[in-house]
């Protein structure tokens, strides 16, 4: 512990100095986020940075390299920001005085997909969890299934991240692999020497390209940052901006901001399709479901879901079975298109294109009817260089930005790690929730449609070069705090996240008493198959909030909870 911290009566570190979270959390608004040219935030933002507060003031507590409870704090200070300029523009309410950003609740929302449980229990072990099953076509509940999406090392000495998605039978083919194991069910470490042996026979390099151009798969070298801005495609990401705003349609008139009877919801009346899965995506369309936004997804009873992320992202909205593939679907689709304000995707680019669906089509029909409209897309590797076409979730985002190659030096291991907690998804969403208001609020001032590009190699390039890693004291600092946090590089996903979680607990640094406070979570009925049942989550109202000299406050919240899959009809809620 650094010689100017305390200790409060909750047992949380605070201090007085630069080093604090909401210090750091608000130099990266200042800089990084508002004071960055190439986002080109307007003024009515930009002016109230002033207002933002960030509490409880207390150090940086969790085990990482990486600034996430400071980046994702600052995140949230501009969703409350753009919420605030657009509830003054359609609204004509008064400026607020302040913006309150909760650190601890915004840290706790980088894991909120683990938080969400029926009877204390996560869906797939929860009395929800049998009507779950039939979404996991993949079977990535199984133990050995699950366990290909890992770091292993290969023959070439260098770790490799294998990746099986929803369906690992493709990566488990290439491989030569059985496809079941059900004699390891729940056998970890059995598993992972399967796949440590397979993979320690196999080239790094000609493993990559086997993953991505022969079998569509992820999967990904682990290189260091360095090493990752030296390869062609990296020396274009890392030019990338953390989110870009595309205007087209210039001629489109202005669209003003729909008709509501909840004058405080920033985006109330606006239309959001959503064709998203797994995390970021969804934690993109629920932020704006959090503003008030009509959120439908559209979902297909064809194909596998991530079972154990999609109850928490489902909060907030609505979802429809609909099959793209047929030309009643894609009739329906075209009907929802007509009304949509936005539509966020985060499926690989040309999916929707050879459906005759895709972006610029989406335009079409908006110049036609002659509304704008924003068209919100998310991937892995960014939009610029000759890896943006290939699949990735957040392990393969972390490996080749490097991420994971600092979060292990951070432990003192010549081995990468996975950073913790779905962070680059997490996120990542939040960039997203965040250029869409921005792209909405030019739509009612400018006229036009909006492209908007997010990415995962995006939000990890943000985070490492332009917020920055924690100086080496305060990294001393945090291994000080967790001497028992020493995970490896085969140390999976599902098993990482509980150990953070443990950590956080266990730490008196963190204040714990705080940080898992039970009033940062809330209760609610869901529509999983049984009518009255009863799931808690995270409270994502509390993470920030804004209020006026008169005392009102802008209104964050959800129209409903979670919903499973196909729950509800192909319309909007008003027309």
């Amino acid at each position: 512990m650094s010689q100017n911290s305390r200790i409060d009566g909750d047992g949380a570190r605070t201090k007085d100095s630069s080093s604090s979270i909401p210090s750091h959390a608000k130099k990266i608004l200042l800089t990084a986020l508002i004071g960055n040219e190439r986002l080109d935030m307007p003024a009515a933002v930009t002016d109230l940075a002033s207002t933002v507060v960030f509490t409880p003031d207390v150090e940086t507590f969790l085990p990482t390299p990486l600034k996430m409870t400071e980046s994702a704090s600052a995140l949230w200070a501009c969703i409350g920001l753009f919420a605030s300029a657009i509830c003054r523009e359609r609204h004509n309410t008064e400026a607020p005085k302040k913006i309150a950003v909760d650190v601890y609740s915004a840290t706790l929302m980088l894991c909120s997909v683990f938080l969400f449980t029926i009877d204390g229990k996560q869906l797939a072990k929860s009395p929800a969890g049998p009507r779950a099953v039939h979404l996991d076509k993949g079977h990535i509940r199984e133990t050995y299934r699950g366990l290909v999406s890992n770091i292993y090392k290969t023959a070439d000495g260098r770790y490799f991240h294998t990746h099986g998605s929803l369906n690992a039978t493709p990566t488990l083919t290439m491989l030569g692999l059985p496809h079941h194991r059900p004699d390891l069910e729940g056998n970890i470490e059995g598993c992972k020497d399967i796949y440590r042996a397979a993979v320690a026979e196999r080239d790094s390099v000609s493993l990559e390209a086997e993953a991505n151009e022969r079998w569509l798969q992820p999967g990904v070298i682990c290189r260091a940052v360095e090493e990752y801005a030296a390869t062609p495609h990296g020396k274009l990401n890392i030019e990338e901006s953390l989110y870009a705003i595309y205007k087209t349609h210039e001629q489109q008139s202005r669209t003003p901001w729909p008709p509501s009877r909840t004058p405080g919801a920033p985006l109330a009346g606006i239309k959001v399709l959503d064709l998203t899965k797994v995390i970021a995506g969804p934690t993109i369309t629920r932020v704006l479901a959090l503003m008030g936004a009509d959120v439908l997804r559209v979902s297909t009873n064809t194909q596998p879901e991530a079972v154990p992320f999609i109850a928490d992202g489902q909060i907030g909205k609505r979802d429809t079975d609909i099959n793209l593939k047929t030309p009643q679907g894609k009739a329906q689709f075209e009907s929802l298109l007509q009304q949509a304000d936005v539509v966020v995707s985060s499926y690989r680019p040309g999916v929707f294109e050879r459906m005759g669906l895709g972006r610029n089509w989406v335009h079409e029909l908006a110049r036609r009817r002659g509304k704008g409209v924003v068209y919100c897309r998310e991937n892995c590797y960014g939009w610029s260089g000759e890896w943006s076409g290939r699949a990735g979730y957040q392990q393969i985002s972390d490996c080749v930005t490097g991420a994971a190659w600092e979060q292990g030096r951070f432990l003192g291991l010549d081995e990468p790690v996975m950073p913790l907690l779905p962070n680059s998804d997490s996120q990542t969403g939040l960039t997203g929730g965040i250029a869409i208001m921005q792209a909405l609020l030019r739509r009612s001032q400018e006229g036009g449609s909006y492209n908007v590009d997010v990415s995962l190699n995006q939000l990890n390039n943000w985070l490492i070069r332009k917020v920055g890693l924690h100086d080496q004291q305060a990294q001393a600092s945090l291994r000080a705090l967790h001497p028992d946090f020493l995970p490896r590089h085969d140390t999976g996903f599902f098993e990482l996240c509980p150990m953070v979680m443990e950590a956080t607990k266990k730490s008196n640094g963190t204040g714990s008493g705080q940080l898992w406070d039970r009033a940062r979570f809330t209760k609610a009925d869901i529509r999983w198959g049984k009518e009255g049942e009863v799931a808690e989550y995270l409270d994502w109202r509390r993470i920030v909030s804004a209020e006026s000299e008169s005392g009102n406050e802008m209104v964050f919240d959800f129209s409903s909870a979670s919903c499973m899959p196909g729950s509800d009809e192909a319309k909007w809620l008003t027309s």
